[in-house]
């Protein structure tokens, strides 16, 4: 796989820098579909020869506005029925598949950038956590709103903020369920940068090529170090 475009993805291969984009705007929603395009695409990402750096965002204004929030709840009442015990295994399963893709992010060896504009909560927000790095544009919006309706975060975004910001800020963004913008997000270490809206995947890009030679995902912070606090922008 070089180039490949389906209904709600598409990826692009350009030296080494793998670009995955969510390709249904307005709002990039996670549906039943997305989810199962996704999971397709990201096993053909692993072990995909040539790969050296992936960027992660989306066609619009927004990175994603999450899960289908009609399907999320619709599931959600069939999988509390003692009468459907074949559906609760069932959304096990597809849970179970969706969090290991986006566990994928995390696990390889090369790096992931999230380039983030406009809103990105829910789930969304919990794939851009599997990033390595994670660069937003000055309008993002993000959260974990499961709460509000009853629901809890799913696919892992609630360790990985406790990983980034400590247990006490991911329980009270999860109980609260609010959404913040990137200054919030940037002082609780859930972002690492802040650039021009219409910048942040250029600069994405242009990170990844700097930092894709012989990179460890270890020293994520000396990387970021490397970018200069007076111009944020590469040559």
């Amino acid at each position: 796989m070089t180039n490949k475009t389906i209904n709600t993805l598409s990826f692009t291969l350009t030296d080494g820098i793998g670009h995955l984009e969510m390709c249904k705007p307005p709002g990039n929603q996670m549906t039943a579909e997305f989810f199962s395009e996704f999971n397709e695409m990201v096993d053909e990402l692993r072990g995909l020869k040539g790969l050296k750096a992936i960027v992660i965002s989306s066609k619009g204004r927004h990175f994603s506005s999450g899960a289908d929030l009609e399907e999320l709840l619709e599931q959600a009442v069939i999988t509390g029925d003692i009468n459907h015990p074949e559906m609760n295994e069932n959304w096990n399963i597809i849970s179970e598949r969706n969090y290991r893709s986006f566990l994928f992010f995390e696990e390889t060896e090369i790096p992931v950038i999230a380039a983030i504009r406009g809103v990105c909560i829910g789930s969304a927000f919990e794939l851009a956590l599997f990033s390595h790095f994670r660069f937003c544009g000055e309008d993002a919006v993000f959260g974990l709103p499961e709460t509000t309706f009853n629901l809890m975060p799913g696919l892992g975004g609630v360790r990985k903020i406790a990983a980034l910001s400590g247990q006490a800020k991911a329980i009270e963004l999860v109980l609260k369920g609010n959404t913040f913008g990137s200054e919030e997000a940037q002082q609780n270490h859930l972002v690492d940068r802040i650039v021009p809206r219409r910048k942040v995947v250029e600069f994405s890009v242009a990170f990844a090529r700097k930092v894709m030679k012989n990179y460890k995902k270890q020293k994520a912070p000396f990387y970021l170090r490397q970018i200069p606090l007076d111009e944020p922008f590469f040559d």
